[in-house]
Formats: structure tokens, sequence, C-alpha cells
């Protein structure tokens, strides 16, 4: 006969059986279940109360998901009954519990509130392993379900304690949902729609009975969890539904009669259709119950500024900024000392765009909080992407460096020291201080991708350092690393295809260039790095083939008319290369005289500085741009009077752009006018004293000219600013060279050969200017 012990041991244990299904329990593959248990029981035995709950939670599903009715529920409570009773006390207590809460819902679905209200309240009270996302995802339902039922029969009873009750529910069933979600996401699994129903109910009753208890903060708690979740899916499946339920709250101090609690056919609450009517109604509502509480402060609510917290969220959704910006304004007589409505302030102001303003307040709001993570960390991004401050983004971020080890904003925080310190290297002169400043930069940023390995931003950022600095390989990992986390960042592959030109993989480089321009059309810093290999792989054709179609999405983007040479490119249904682009002039007369200043000893040698004939917008500095583009294309080619037309079309557009004053000397020194060229240059580095292109050029053309000490100089400055500078190097080489130095000569040869190796086709920086196009 067999011993207990060895029958134990031909049984297969409940809790592996949860660990092993937990993942086709939670996505719903009962039929899959099924099989592999029927399968499994061949060469050991399945508990039969496993089983049971299997079948019985299926039944549930197929109810929830419409597809049986109430009175097949029966089925459903059958086999869970079976599964709770086949259950071993203290053996099976996470199937027990699991069965335990699907029984619950059942009778609460079932209309026996009560019996559902005993059922779930012991069962929600045990220890769960909340890693497996099946498991989470039923004590979600629980939850909710429990804070359901203490709803419905305060209704009835009007106690304070079942509202309290079903608040804690409901502020449970959040947490849970947002931890649901975020294992998904590790996962790379699809959401499932338990956790936003429940996000949604929490939200959307929680609130109302926080409100009936005089409970204001704690209301405004469960709107700010769901708001603070680092998961932007969430934010923006939620966002809509925070806004209307914050409506409904400020509408409930006029009619609270007309906030019913849920039933079980139904779970959502009446709101207004059109969110700007809905935002304007609560402005009016807040300002009418602020006059009240002024008068009589008999309100329940302790202070307006609640009232204005809730209204500064509904008031950001709709994108009134003007509006959110005066009723903040109007909060400060109540709230001038709460930090998070200065916060609050700032935040409306850079919405705005007024940015010196939103400096001022970001300032007060340090002195308010002056060891809050949170507020550090959010004025030191503000100074640097808005003002572009990087000493007082350092200056912030050093002192959020400070109070926030530990805290879940570090990475965060290394992340902005690490951005500051490169920005900073990027504008020293001194070289010395430069190679520092960097150094302290990319120690930064390593720190924050150990502290936020998930953070694909911070990836991106130090993959770039790591190419700056011609660690190619390092940089490499780092930023597929980044795409395995996030396969269509465009900025990841724009920065992939520029590690392989600099590996000299050209052909690899431009498949990974169609592959972004496929996540983001749009990105004309990847439609450059594709011309440029292009017309290395393919030949200058195809080059200008990408080039016809960067100026007709520019147009589809920013302009419907079809005047200046823009116009005659993209209605002629030809190749750029077979349209006739020079000589062009321009309808209204308004031509710059380049090609008399060329012809001309006694014409300008440069473009005038003067104001642009047209205004000085982003697109038409962006359509500059690609006309330098195209230029260097046609020059490419051989096709200069092509190349002056384009030049001259980009002057028009944007004279003071040191890439149209260098694409304009370009043109002039290859017409054999060098002179006039160098002034070209000169003036770049005028407007751009560390452009390096223009002093390698300068350099370049004084070589040309017989002037070597000059030359010199102008080159030993352009290797000093930035060292990986290969063309630097070789013609700085050249000059030695001419001066019969021969040895330090073959030094810069020898130099700049081998940067020419890890040398780009575009600047690595490139991929920063170029994530977005302009608005």
């Amino acid at each position: 006969d067999q011993t207990p012990c060895n029958m134990a041991k031909k049984v297969k244990s409940i809790s592996s059986l949860i660990d092993e299904q937990d993942k086709p329990m939670y996505e719903g593959r009962w039929r899959e279940i099924e099989q592999t248990l029927k399968k499994s029981s061949k060469k050991i035995a399945i508990p039969e109360a496993f089983s049971c709950f299997a079948q019985g939670e299926e039944q549930l599903d197929n109810f929830l998901l419409g597809k049986i009715t109430t009175g097949d529920l029966r089925e459903a409570e059958s086999k869970l009954k079976q599964a709770l009773d086949l259950c071993q006390p203290g053996h099976d207590a996470a199937l027990h519990q699991l069965a335990k809460i699907k029984y619950g819902q059942l009778l609460w679905l079932q209309g026996s509130y009560v019996r559902a209200l005993n059922t779930l309240q012991e069962a929600v009270q045990c220890t769960a392993d909340t890693t497996l996302m099946h498991t989470c995802k039923v004590l979600v339902e629980g939850n909710l379900y429990l804070g359901m039922c203490f709803e419905h029969l305060s209704g009835q009873s009007q106690t304070v304690s079942d509202i309290s009750h079903a608040i804690s529910a409901y502020e449970e069933a959040l947490r849970l949902a947002l931890v649901l979600l975020h294992l998904t996401r590790l996962s790379v699994i699809p959401r499932h729609p338990a956790a936003f129903k429940a996000i949604k109910t929490a939200v959307e009753r929680g609130p109302l009975l926080a409100l009936r208890l005089n409970l204001p903060v704690r209301a405004l708690n469960l709107f700010r969890r769901v708001l603070q979740s680092r998961d932007e899916d969430v934010l923006l499946e939620m966002r809509q539904v925070c806004t209307s339920s914050l409506a409904s709250l400020l509408l409930f101090h006029g009619c609270p009669a007309a906030h019913k609690s849920p039933s079980s056919t139904s779970l959502s609450v009446a709101s207004p259709n059109q969110l700007h009517e809905e935002a304007i109604l609560a402005t009016l509502l807040a300002k009418s119950y602020v006059s009240t509480w002024t008068v009589s402060k008999t309100d329940p609510v302790p202070s307006p500024a609640v009232v204005f917290d809730l209204l500064t969220l509904s008031l950001t959704d709709v994108k009134l900024r003007g509006q959110l910006i005066q009723v903040l304004e109007d909060s400060m007589r109540f709230s001038s000392v709460i930090p998070h409505v200065w916060m609050q302030f700032a935040l409306a102001l850079v919405a705005g765009g007024q940015n010196a303003q939103a400096l001022a307040v970001f300032h007060e709001c340090i002195n308010l909080s002056p060891a809050d993570p949170l507020t550090l960390v959010t004025a030191a991004k503000f100074a640097m992407e808005k003002t572009d401050n990087p000493h007082l983004c350092l200056k912030w971020a050093t002192k959020a460096s400070g109070v926030s080890k530990g805290h879940f904003l570090e990475p965060r925080v290394e992340f902005l020291l690490g951005r500051a310190y490169i920005v900073l290297s990027e504008r020293e002169l001194s070289s010395q201080k430069r190679g520092e400043l960097h150094k302290q930069g990319l120690s930064h940023l390593k720190r924050a991708v150990e502290l936020d390995p998930q953070s694909v931003d911070f990836a991106f950022h130090f993959a770039l350092q790591l190419a700056q600095s011609r660690e190619l390989l390092q940089a490499s990992t780092e930023v597929q690393r980044a795409l395995s986390l996030n396969a269509g960042h465009t900025s990841c592959l724009h920065l992939l295809a520029l590690i392989f030109s600099a590996q000299k993989k050209y052909v690899e480089a431009l498949k990974i260039c169609d592959f972004a321009l496929q996540k983001q059309p749009e990105n004309f810093g990847l439609l450059e790095c594709k011309i440029k290999l292009e017309v290395i792989t393919n030949s200058s054709h195809q080059a200008l083939k990408t080039c016809k179609h960067s100026l007709q999405l520019w147009q589809s983007l920013f302009s419907d008319e079809s005047s200046g040479l823009i116009g005659l490119v993209t209605q002629d249904q030809r190749s750029l290369s077979d349209i006739p682009l020079a000589p062009y002039e321009r309808a209204d007369g308004a031509i710059s005289p380049m090609i008399a200043d060329i012809a001309s000893d006694a014409g300008s040698s440069h473009f005038s500085l003067s104001a642009s004939p047209t205004p000085s917008n982003q697109p038409n500095l962006l359509q500059a741009k690609i006309w330098c583009t195209v230029a260097e294309v046609f020059l490419s080619a051989g096709k200069v009077p092509d190349a002056i037309s384009c030049v001259r079309e980009a002057q028009y557009l944007g004279p003071h752009l040191p890439t149209v004053l260098i694409a304009h000397g370009r043109v002039l020194e290859r017409e054999g006018h060098v002179q006039q060229a160098l002034e070209q240059y000169r003036n770049a580095i005028i407007l751009q004293p560390i452009n390096l292109k223009a002093l390698t050029l300068v350099g370049q053309a004084l070589h040309r000219s017989g002037k070597y000490v000059e030359a010199e100089k102008y080159l030993r400055e352009a290797t000093s600013i930035h060292q990986l500078n290969h063309e630097a190097w070789y013609w700085l080489g050249e000059v030695f060279a001419a001066q019969n130095q021969h040895e330090m000569s073959a030094d810069c040869f020898k130099t700049a050969l081998d940067l020419e190796q890890t040398a780009p086709i575009q600047p690595f920086s490139a991929v920063l200017s170029s994530l977005v196009p302009p608005s």
C-alpha cells in the first residue's frame, strides 16, 4: 500500500499551479489552461480544487464579457463553492483567498450585497503575493467590489463607518491597480481592463465619499496618486476620467443628491460631455463657493485652497492656460504660504510661455520648500529646458542631490546633474576645464542609468555622451539596450545610425535611418542624415530624391503656398536633379544679389546681416537649413549653379544663420572667390564663436591663400575646442607641411587618420536638435 507521504508526492501543489498558470489566467486563456491541466494529469494528479476554481472564474468572466446571462451564473457559483469546500484549511490559503474573492464578486452581481460584503471583507484581509499578475488582478477586483458593497449599504444606513470603509477599499483597489499596470509593463503584455476599471471607479467614487466625511485632502490624494503615475499610458487614458470626476466634486457642493451610489449594472458617474464647458462651469462654481466661504465660513470644506487644487487639475487638462493662471492668482489670497499652490502657479506660467515670471515663482517655491526633492527637481528641469541656464540647473540639482538619497527622484537628480555638466562643458573654452566638466557629466549620467536601468531617456543620453567621446562599442551597447526597452525610440535609432556611420557601416546605418523614419517621418534631422548617407552609398541622384521629399514634407507641414523656389520644386513632377534651378529669381524681386556679387569686384562680398525680408520664424529657418543641405548635395555632384540658387533661397529665409553663411562661403570658395568666402566664415564665427565647421573652413581657406600663421591660429583653436575634429587636424597638418615642419605635420596627419576612422556622417549632437520639427 502507498503511504500518504508517497501519495502526496504525486499530487501537484496548488501553489505551483498558481505560479505556472499566472499569465494564462491573467489573460483569460481558459481553454489553454484546461488542455494543459488535462495533459499534466496523465503524469501527476491535479488538485480538484484548482480545476473547479478555474472553471468557476471562466464562467464569471464570460458573464462580465456578456457571453452569458445572470441566470447562467449558477454553474459559476457551484464551481466556486466546490473549490472553497475542497481547499484544505491553512494548506491552500492562496487558492482559498482567490476563490473567496471571486465568490464575493459573484454575490454582488446577484444582488446579495450583505453576503458579498461579509465574504469580501474576510478575503481581502489575508496577505497575498502581489507579484503575480492574476493574483494582483483578483485582489484589485476584491477591493473594488468591497468598496461598492460598503458604499451601497451606506446609502441605506448613512453610517460614517461604512463610508470610511468604502474609501479605504477604493484606495487599496487604486494602489493595487497601479501595481498591476506596472507588472504588465515589465512583462510587456496587454493591460487588463480590470485595472483601468478599478482606477476609473476609485477616482469617481472615492473622492465624493471623502468629501461627504469632510476629508478634502484624502479626496485629493486619490487624484494625485493617479496623476503621479510614471506610466505615460495610464496618464493619457486616465486624465479625462480625473477631469470629469474633479468637476463632479465641485458640482457636488451645489447638488450632492445628484450623485448616487453605484448599482450592479453601472459603475459610471454622469458628467458633462464638453470638457471646456465643464471647466468653465466649475470655475464659476468655485468662485461662487469662495465668495460664500469668505462671508460665512460654514462650508464643510475647511479651506478654499482645496477647491482651487481641484480646479487647477481640471483647467490644466482642457488647456485653458490663461484662465488657469487667473484662478491660481486668485487662490493666492487663501494659500500664499502653501508650497504646492506656488508650484502649480509656476507650472501654469511655463505652460503659458511666461518663463521669466515662472522663474521668479520657482525661486519662491524653493524658498518655501528648500528640502523638497520634487520642487528642486522640477525647478532644475525648468532651468535647463526652458531658460537654457545650466548654471542654475546645476545649483538646484546639487541641492536636490543632498536630500534625495534613496528617494524615487534620485535617478532624475543624477540625470539633471549630468545634463548640466555636459552643457557647461560644451560652452567652456578652456580645454582642460571642458574635459573635467564632461567627465563629471558622464559620471552622473552613468549613475542615473544604474539607479534606473528601465529609463530609455537616461540610457539614450548616456549613450550619446559615450559616442561623443568616441567610445563607440560601449555607446552601441548602451543604445541597443535602450532600444530593447523601446524599439521605436527615434532618437536612439538616429544615434545608432550615426554610430554605424562612424564604424563605416554605411548600408546598415541607412537601413536604420529608413526604419526610424517609418516611426517618425517628419524628423528632418533623420532626413538630413539619410541624405548624407545616400551621397556616400547610392550617389547624389538618390540623395536629391530625399531632398525633394524633405521640401515637400516641409510644405505639407508649414505652408500651403507655392511661392519661392520651394514652389517651383514641389510642383514639378521631375526629380530634383532634372529641374533647372539656375538662374532663379523670386517673383517679388526680393532676391539676394549673390550672382552679381560673385561677378563684380565692387559688389558686396557677403550676405547682408540686416533684417531678413521675411520673418525669422522657426519653420523658415528650418527650410533654410534644408536648402543648405540640398546645396551640399549639388556641390558634391559638381552642379555649382544649382547650389548657388539653393543658397540664395536659404539666404532669403535666414541670412543670420551660421549654416547659411557657411553654405554661401562654400559656394564662393568653389567659384574661386576665397577672400569673399573667408568673410562668410568669419561672420559665422561672430554669430557662433565655437562653430567648429566655420573655424576649420577659415583655416582651410587661409592655407589656400598662403597665410599659414593665421591659418594655424584658427585650426589650433578648432582642435582645442573639439580635440576629435579630424578635419581640423588634417588641415593643421597641411599648414605645418607648407611651413616645412614635417615632424609636426606627420603627427597631425596621423591624429587625423585615427580620428577619421571613428568620425560619424553627422555630428552626434545632431540627434538633440532634430527630435521634433518646430511648431
